[in-house]
């Protein structure tokens, strides 16, 4: 190979580079941990059933009570070899709904196995689960990819006082190409889909019944 040749090619991988790692900063980082069951809080360890690990967990006010909650989202031990989304057969991961009572415990009032992704839903590019964020009543599940094929889904519940649950609130889902600014400021990537839908647009959908698995979100 030519000199030329060579250094052209190099500095050609040095870009990729510095647009990958500049681009997981785009995307928020994952979240994600692995805790098995001796690491939980002694109220939380009887919701875990034995051949599962808790992905994600999030304390917060779920139902505008005076009693911290928490949603926990379970693993498989064994999803890692066992699950294949290639022949649509995730292990799914169980997502809980605890509300704290006032003597410390937590009670299960929901459980919903289609809201968040499996370890292979993103195929090559990894798992696309990021984590939880919990604010008034409001409780959001974040997806995430960056690395070849970028792209982020927010998927955000509200709590009705009324009816005493959770219904989907917002869908927001982005995908992102790389710049073809190649100024030194510009961002790595830019959104080519943008698309946020509402309440307004899908109806009401109750956390029971969404399914992140199907085209209709139910």
């Amino acid at each position: 190979m030519k000199k030329t040749s060579f250094f052209f090619f190099l500095i050609l991988g040095m870009n990729w580079i510095y647009s990958q790692q500049k681009s997981a900063k785009t995307i928020k980082e994952h979240e994600t941990f692995n805790k098995t069951i001796k690491d939980i809080d002694p109220n939380l360890k009887g919701f875990v059933p034995k051949d599962y690990n808790v992905i994600a967990m999030k304390k917060g006010n779920l139902n505008l009570d005076k009693f911290e909650d928490c949603i926990m989202v379970l693993r498989k031990k064994t999803e890692t070899t066992t699950s294949n989304m290639n022949e649509e057969k995730p292990d799914k991961r169980p997502l809980l709904i605890l509300l704290g009572q006032e003597d410390k415990s937590y009670k299960l009032v929901s459980k919903n196995e289609n809201v968040a992704y499996c370890i292979d839903c993103a195929g090559v590019f990894g798992d696309p689960f990021v984590g939880i964020a919990i604010k008034n009543g409001f409780f959001s599940m974040e997806h995430a990819i960056a690395g070849g094929h970028h792209w982020q889904q927010i998927i955000t519940f509200k709590y009705n006082k009324t009816k005493r649950n959770w219904y989907l609130f917002k869908n927001h889902y982005i995908n992102y190409v790389l710049n073809s600014d190649s100024s030194p400021n510009a961002e790595a990537l830019v959104a080519d889909v943008d698309k946020l839908t509402t309440v307004k647009d899908f109806g009401e959908i109750p956390f029971q019944k969404f399914n992140i698995y199907s085209d209709r979100g139910y």
